[in-house]
Parts: structure tokens; C-alpha cells; sequence
């Protein structure tokens, strides 16, 4: 059976694999780069570039739809976790929101795995260098802090045309300042407030990775699942002084049989949910869990961190109907049937909130979190949660007849972990705990969260003349602004979902080195969403670019190994 070979072997053909192989053939035209991807070419059979065909492809093939196993925090239920499998991955199946945290929530990232370099002010740069912000209706008074010449263009809804002006927009705006929130400015490094929603569709048009990062001159194999990373040890000094190096990554096993041979380095970015079942199944990860299974897996480097970690935005969704009205207010309406309202999203303002301090220091208290975490959790400005209303029920099993809108609020900093291992046989999923919902910060800010998204809806003079009622999940009772914290508690843990922004599994510090070298082993790193030891603010695309731009560049400048 042939082996293939290249210089770099990048595991994964999503949105952070795409651009460390651009960036790296742009750096050093020369290269011979494998891009190895589980999925389709997304392009032969779906529609992937218009809003709502891009909407449709959840549950597709192109979706990965793991499993979890019965989450006892939200009613035993068990979630389906969307994710892209397919060349350009998560790019393909998101709703192509663009935001980034705030800038305490990278500098987190410093303190906790202990490298400078990954801070807020050091990361400013690769953020930057992805995003090509066009005009916004209302520009932020510093705009040094967004991107103005990378590949993705990034508009705000109340640009991208003069007549995608939603009827709702407005009203919302002033609801919003009801409730005594200003202001504010999306990719700025401080998100509190209410900003217009960014996002990457341009004209209508999804911006894939694999196109905003062209593969040219590369080697892409779509439909190739890996298997596991090849492995050997290296002996250095003379012969009668003979001692074993950290093992090298030679490079990939194929699930066909086949090997991949990395000459200078295997680049694993398959995401939180896979790069770490990779790990896993080539004996890097917690050396209990290995050596415990039927068939142990021989340990080459214990690293307790594997799998460990796993964050994600936990939220409740929530559908609202609206009053009788002449004039059409949501989508679905025959007065909302230009195609400028169906160029992305049908949203406009997205709110960022803190927590009461009252609140946030009873759940601390609760959850025994001090020092240093508890400090920086403390910090005025933080953002614990995010309130986004749209135009059309989406999903729910309502006519899109324009006489509904739906909501999401979402955890923004959730301490809630889970946790994933290694499922059974070569094809196997991984084993997922997702461990939703279960200290006492992410119970007391997701009840005040939908608590707040109730008083907007249903309390405010701004909205009362267009929202008439919730509208619950059947078997469900309906929920109101007083409605108890108990009532509140009972819904998100029989309908709350994640967001599908699944990272941490691999975490800086504790699996992966500054510069993204998992420990231990030489020539292997990891370059996706895994390696944030703590969560983001916002959406995590706009992230994700930007790490990968960090990768690319640490690669690129690494002394090479022949």
C-alpha cells in the first residue's frame, strides 16, 4: 500500500486547518502541505452559500451531529452536537456571526496557562489580520481595534443593505435603553452593552474558509478520516551514551490503512470534540483512562489534560408571538419579502451584560471559587451573558408566517466542564460528557438571563405594542418577567441546548505549549479551539481565524527539523 508524504500534515480541513495550510504555503511557496479532511467537498450537493441554505445543513452529512451521553444537569436529555464535517467546517454550517471577548476574557488565558503571548494585547494582531471591516452605521470611536486588510469581510447588518432595515430594529433599540443599556461596540475588546450584529456573510454570500484561505498548490483529501498519529522514538547522543528523546510524530494513520508521512510536522486541527480522540487513540492523553480501556492503549506520554475541559455556551432558546398587525414585522410576513432581508442572519443588536455584584459574589460563594479567579471574575465589565433576538422562529415547530420572533440567551463565561474520551472502534464517535449546567454561577446567571430577555419582550413600553406572549415548548408553562427563579431553573434544564461552541479539550498549559506543541511529544501540535483553557465571549469564529493566523505564524518561524 503507497504512503503518501508532505513537509506538514494538517488533520482536519475546517475552519483552523484551512488557514494554517494557506498561511503556510503563502509563507513559504516551496511547501508541500496534505490537508486531510473526514468530510465531503461541500459544494457538490448543497447549498452552501446562501443564508438559508447554509441554515438547512444542520443534521446533513456535512454535520458531524455527535452524540452526548444523558446529561443529568438538563433532564437526562441527551444533545446532538452540531459540527462541520466537511472541507471548510464549522465556516460551512455556522450563522456567521463575527465577534470576539473581551479583552479580559484572552488575558484569562494568560494567567491561567501562564504565557504572555496569549494575551489580549498580543493576540490583537492576528484578530486583526483575518478581518477586512467594511463601514458600520455606527463606527466605533476607536477603530484601531478591528482589522481593516484581511481576507474576511466583515459588515454590520444595517449596512450590508439600505433595504435590510428590519421594522422591529428600533423598537428593540429602545427597549434596550429601558432597561438602562447603552451602547456599545462589537471587536473593540469590551462588549458590554447593545452593538449592531457583525457579521462575515457578504452580500448574501458565505465566506468559507477554504475561500476567504485558498488551498492552491495544495494537496486536499476529502472523505479521509484519520485514524490515529504515527509515533516514534528518537535516540540522541553517542552510541555508548544512547538516551530516548520525546517521541516524534512521523506522521498520520488513515482509517482506510493507509500512512501519511509528515516530514516536518503533523498539525492536528479537527476540533475540540476530535483532535483530542485522536490524541487519545495514539496513547497521548490520561494514562487511566488508557490503560483501564478492554483493550489498553499503550501510554507514550501521560497527559491528564487530553479531553479534559470541555467548554461550551450553554443557552436557552425561547419563541414569542407577536401581536395582530398590518404591517408585517417578522419574516414570513408577504411586506418582508425583499431578498436585502435574507442576506444573513435576520438580526440586527446583540446586548452583552455583567451580572448584579450581589448575584455573581453569591454564586462564587456557592462554587468556592477565590483568588485569583475570583478577582478577575469581579472585574467591572465583565460579560456573563448574551441576549440576541431574530426576526423568524428558525427552528420551532411554528409557521414562519411572520407572527413570530425567537430569542437566545447565552452563557458567555460558563464554569460548567465536560469532559471527552475515546469511544470504542476505529470509526466510534468520541464519548462525550457535557456536564451542562452544574455549578451554581451558570444556574444564577442563565435565570437572570432569561429573566431579563422576559422583562424586554413582555415589560418594556417599547415592545408591548408588538410582542404578545411566550410561547413555551408543549407540554410547558408559559413564563413571565415574575415568574419564580424555580420556574425559570425548570425550563433551561428541560430545553436548554449548547450553541454549538464546543473548545478546551486541549488545553494551553496543560496539553499544549505556547507555542501549541502538545508536551512531551516533538514535531505534533494542535491549532483549533481545543487549546482555549477557558472560555470566550461572544461567537468563536472570529477566535478561531485568529488563532490560526497565530499558528500559522509559530509554525512558519519555528527552526525546522529534517
Amino acid at each position: 500500500m503507497s504512503t503518501l508524504a508532505a513537509d506538514y500534515v494538517v488533520v482536519g480541513g475546517g475552519l483552523t486547518g484551512c488557514v494554517v495550510a494557506s498561511r503556510l504555503k503563502q509563507n513559504e511557496p516551496s511547501l508541500n502541505i496534505i490537508v486531510l479532511e473526514a468530510g465531503p467537498d461541500p459544494e457538490s450537493k448543497h447549498d452552501v452559500t446562501s443564508p438559508m441554505g447554509g441554515f438547512a445543513l444542520q443534521g446533513s452529512e456535512l454535520d458531524w451531529q455527535y452524540p452526548t451521553k444523558p446529561d443529568s444537569s438538563t433532564q437526562h436529555r441527551v444533545h446532538t452536537l452540531t459540527a462541520g464535517k466537511t472541507l471548510g467546517g464549522g465556516s460551512i454550517l455556522n450563522y456567521a456571526g463575527w465577534s470576539r471577548g473581551d479583552a479580559a476574557d484572552y488575558d484569562t488565558w494568560s494567567r491561567l496557562s501562564g504565557y504572555k503571548q496569549w494575551d489580549y494585547a498580543s493576540l490583537l494582531p492576528y484578530f486583526q489580520r483575518s478581518e477586512r471591516f467594511g463601514p458600520t452605521e455606527k463606527p466605533p470611536p476607536d477603530i484601531s481595534q478591528r482589522g481593516l486588510h484581511g481576507p474576511m469581510k466583515i459588515t454590520s447588518v444595517n449596512v450590508s443593505s439600505p433595504k435590510r432595515r428590519y421594522p422591529l430594529g428600533d423598537p428593540l433599540c429602545n427597549a434596550w435603553r429601558e432597561l438602562g443599556v447603552d451602547m456599545a461596540y462589537g471587536c473593540t475588546g469590551r462588549n458590554e452593552g447593545l452593538s449592531e450584529w457583525l457579521e462575515n456573510w457578504d452580500n448574501g454570500q458565505r465566506q468559507a474558509a477554504h475561500q476567504a484561505y485558498p488551498l492552491n498548490d495544495i494537496q486536499v483529501l476529502t472523505g479521509t478520516p484519520v485514524s490515529g498519529i504515527l509515533l516514534a522514538e528518537v535516540l540522541g547522543g553517542s552510541t555508548s551514551t544512547a538516551t530516548t528523546q520525546p517521541p516524534r510524530a512521523t506522521g498520520v494513520l488513515l482509517q482506510d490503512g493507509r500512512r501519511v508521512q509528515a516530514h516536518r510536522e503533523v498539525l492536528l486541527c479537527a476540533g475540540a470534540l476530535r483532535s483530542p480522540a485522536i490524541l487519545m487513540a495514539s496513547g497521548i492523553g490520561p494514562r487511566t483512562s488508557l490503560s483501564e480501556r478492554h483493550v489498553p492503549i499503550p501510554v507514550v506520554q501521560d497527559l491528564p489534560g487530553v479531553g479534559a475541559n470541555m467548554i461550551d455556551h450553554f443557552a436557552l432558546f425561547q419563541l414569542f408571538k407577536l401581536r395582530p398587525s398590518d404591517k408585517g414585522l417578522a419574516l414570513g410576513h408577504p411586506d418582508l419579502d425583499d431578498p436585502a432581508f435574507f442576506l444573513g442572519l435576520p438580526a440586527d443588536h446583540v446586548a452583552n451584560q455583567g451580572l448584579p455584584r450581589n448575584l455573581l459574589e453569591k454564586a462564587l460563594d456557592e462554587d468556592g471559587i477565590t483568588g485569583a479567579e475570583r478577582d478577575a471574575l469581579l472585574e467591572p465589565g465583565r460579560c456573563f451573558l448574551e441576549f440576541l433576538v431574530m426576526y423568524h422562529p428558525l427552528s420551532a415547530p411554528v409557521p414562519a408566517d411572520g407572527t413570530y420572533v425567537s430569542t437566545s440567551v447565552m452563557l458567555t463565561l460558563p464554569s460548567s466542564r465536560g469532559s471527552v474520551s475515546l469511544g470504542y472502534g476505529p470509526q466510534a464517535l468520541p464519548d462525550i460528557e457535557p456536564g451542562y449546567f452544574t455549578t451554581a454561577l451558570d444556574r444564577l446567571a442563565l435565570v437572570h438571563g432569561v429573566r431579563r430577555m422576559l422583562q424586554l419582550m413582555l415589560a418594556t413600553k417599547a415592545l408591548q405594542p408588538y410582542v404578545e406572549t411566550e410561547v413555551p415548548p408543549p407540554g410547558h408553562s408559559l413564563l413571565y418577567p415574575d415568574s419564580s427563579d424555580a420556574e425559570i431553573e425548570a425550563r433551561i434544564r428541560a430545553a436548554g441546548v449548547a450553541h454549538f461552541h464546543t473548545t478546551g479539550t486541549c488545553a494551553l498549559g496543560s496539553v499544549v505549549d505556547a507555542d501549541m506543541s502538545v508536551r512531551g511529544v516533538n514535531g505534533l501540535r494542535v491549532c483549533d479551539g481545543s487549546v482555549l483553557p477557558s472560555p470566550v465571549g461572544g461567537h468563536p469564529q472570529a477566535t478561531l481565524y485568529g488563532i490560526a493566523e497565530k499558528a500559522a505564524e509559530l509554525i512558519s518561524h519555528q527552526p525546522k527539523h529534517e
